[in-house]
């Protein structure tokens, strides 16, 4: 029986409102208004009241709605409420907590119970994720139906997340037990695509409607050097759309994602011995989905439904001693099956080249995956500690075009905190995989697309390194820095992915210039290069790609309290981020070049009127950009865009957003 939530969801709306914090942008703010004195809102004190409430108000400028992904409210008139407060009472601790309700990302909850003995606790999000508000379409979404209008139409790419907590715990003794549930839904509009199945296909803005719940509870016993619990886990997922229909002769309707739930229970529990750990985790679950089909052409007499269902068994076993005084040994076994139950149909084949006429059934996957894993840590002197291990992953797949895989991987990494003002840590890795011999002929097989999608499946030589280093030459700067690189090579392979490598770097530095003027800043860089190629049989259509990305950072902060006395703090930071992304093709551009960029920049101040009383104001800028050469206005002259694409326009971002924002704080 599906259990609903929905109730809860309209009991939690009474007390709290608000939403949680996300950020969707490029880079996120590095500091928000800070407060020079800081207090502790979990320490028992004689107070009863502890912690603070902020309120803030001002306004935002901005002419592009993701904006907000960043500065959290949209343009026009911004209000919000942070607190942290803490209420004690003979025992009893309340704590009410939020975080930018009334923007566009925001959370608040409430906690109530009484120490050591039982807590509840119920909370609020909600958060936007906007992708474009200029997308430009004929057909306009009405339920499942995207109806066609008279002209192009304007209309928003953005979801709304709105999610529902509750949750309560009791302990007494040796006992425990916890009950948590959760209920999300999820809306608005976002990128899509339907397809007539031959060269016309139309980009929309698909409707999202979605709701998930989750249900958590467990029961718990303890011992002085033991741990016991049994749990399960629930989730639900339903989603109002099941199809998409539109009104254009020759589109069939789309199937949505289907309604689905999993069960899952588990036993976990730990012992400590004098001087070795072990602990174990056992779960047995259940998932399936249950819908009808939207047409029953091409199906098979007597099946009506898309109906799925996969056994899950997983298993884990840790041990950890120390056999000698700098020495310790740890391994580890996990094992975890899914057996695929599905009913199996027969189904009529289509392909991108239109009907085969063929009747083929659907294949249900199972898979099992065992992974073994030693390793030793071992004290070589004072301050340098050496880490080795090894591990093992065996992966049997049925139906598949590769039955079974095997990873050998070794890895070891140097640490040392003994030398004078140095901290260096490095940390390297190779990997092997292998496996059973492919099933398919690449000499015959024409559907090269497909073969190419199996990388995951093929030999693979992994090799990795790492080096974090951090100095401290004065006791007033602080120096990091952080290089890694890591190369993929496919050698056996002969389509598809061959080689993908990453490496980059990156750097900080804090500096306390005097006892009021702290500055830091930091900074990275990354490139990712791939390498693919196409089938070596066929020389004629032979080619070669390359797919090369890069992303970047810098950034610098500042506080200043020497103004401390007269009750003014300073502070401010700002960060600049870009990425590039660009593919070749035997040597030719020929899809051009995806790249972002954004500033942000963020300026307070503070004035302490009391000890309880503090005001505000507080500026942020984002300066945002990308551009993506492989997109096209709805309507295009021939031969500059692919043949019977009608797409949503041009939706690059171009913008400059302001934010001001006045503050006043209450301190408890």
């Amino acid at each position: 029986m599906k259990f609903k939530l929905n109730i809860v969801a309209l009991a939690l709306a009474t007390v709290s409102t608000g939403a949680a914090a996300f950020d969707f942008g490029v880079t996120a703010s590095q500091a928000k208004a800070q407060n020079t004195s800081w207090k502790c809102t979990k320490c028992i004190s004689n107070q009863q009241v502890l912690g603070s409430v902020t309120l803030e108000a001002g306004m935002q400028d901005s002419k592009d709605a993701h904006s907000a992904n960043s500065l959290r409210y949209t343009d026009g008139f911004a209000v919000g409420l942070d607190a942290d407060t803490v209420i004690m009472d003979k025992g009893y601790r309340t704590q009410l907590y939020s975080d930018g309700l009334g923007s566009e990302q925001a959370l608040a909850k409430i906690k109530t119970g009484r120490l050591g003995q039982w807590s509840m606790e119920a909370g609020y999000q909600t958060s936007h994720q906007y992708d474009a508000d200029n997308a430009q379409s004929r057909w306009q979404a009405k339920d499942g139906v995207l109806i066609k209008q008279d002209g192009l139409k304007t209309q928003e790419l953005a979801l709304e997340r709105q999610k529902f907590t509750l949750g309560a715990d009791f302990s007494h003794n040796r006992f425990g037990t916890y009950v948590a549930m959760s209920s999300e839904d999820k809306s608005g509009k976002l990128r899509g695509s339907m397809s007539n199945g031959n060269l016309d296909a139309i980009n929309i803005a698909a409707p999202v409607d979605y709701t998930t719940q989750n249900l958590r509870a467990g029961v718990n016993l303890k011992g002085d050097n033991w741990f016991a619990e049994l749990g399960y886990n629930g989730s639900w997922f339903d989603n109002n759309i099941d199809k998409l229909s539109i009104e254009q002769p020759g589109y069939a309707d789309a199937a949505q994602a289907v309604d689905n739930q999993a069960h899952f229970i588990s036993l976990m529990g730990n012992y400590i011995f004098d001087r070795s750990y072990i602990s174990g985790r056992i779960a047995s679950g259940n998932m399936s989905q249950e819908g009808d089909f939207i047409t029953l052409s091409g199906v098979a007499a007597g099946n009506h439904g898309a109906n799925a269902e996969v056994e899950t068994l997983d298993a884990n076993v840790k041990f950890s001693t120390r056999v000698m005084k700098g020495l310790r040994i740890n391994a580890s076994v996990d094992y975890s099956d899914r057996d695929n139950t599905t009913d199996v149909h027969d189904y009529e084949q289509v392909s991108i080249d239109g009907v085969t006429g063929e009747l083929v059934q659907n294949t249900p996957y199972d898979t099992t995956r065992s992974a073994y894993k030693v390793s030793a840590n071992y004290q070589l002197m004072a301050g340098q500690r050496i880490e080795v291990g090894f591990d093992r992953i065996e992966t049997e797949r049925s139906h598949q075009d590769r039955e079974q895989t095997d990873d050998n991987i070794f890895w070891a990494q140097w640490r040392a905190t003994g030398f004078d003002m140095w901290d260096l840590r490095v940390k390297g890795s190779y990997a092997d995989k292998g496996g059973s011999q492919f099933l398919y002929d690449d000499a015959v097989n024409a559907a090269e697309d497909q073969l190419m999608r199996k990388y995951y499946l093929a030999d693979k030589k992994s090799s990795k390194a790492e080096v974090f280093v951090t100095h401290t030459p004065t006791d007033s700067i602080a120096i990091s820095a952080h290089g890694y690189y890591s190369l993929d090579d496919y050698s056996n392979s002969s389509i598809g992915l061959i080689e993908s490598n990453s490496y980059g770097f990156d750097l900080g530095l804090s500096w306390q210039v005097t006892a009021d003027l702290l500055l830091s800043s930091d900074g990275g860089y990354q490139w990712l290069d791939n390498e693919q190629t196409s089938a070596r049989s066929n020389y004629i259509g032979y080619w070669e790609a390359d797919t090369n990305e890069e992303f970047g950072f810098v950034g610098a902060g500042f506080t200043y309290s020497g103004l401390s006395d007269s009750g003014i703090t300073i502070g401010g930071d700002y960060s600049f981020a870009i990425s590039f992304s660009d593919s070749y093709v035997d040597g030719n551009d020929v899809f051009g070049m995806y790249e972002s960029s954004s500033h942000h920049a963020n300026l307070y101040v503070n004035y302490a009127v009391s000890q309880q009383v503090i005001v505000g104001l507080r500026y942020e800028f984002e300066g945002y950009e990308d551009s993506d050469d492989t997109q096209l206005p709805v309507d295009y002259y021939p031969g500059t865009g692919p043949t019977g694409l009608t797409t949503l326009g041009l939706l690059d971002h171009d913008y400059k957003a302001h934010l001001v924002m006045a503050t006043l704080q209450y301190r408890f």
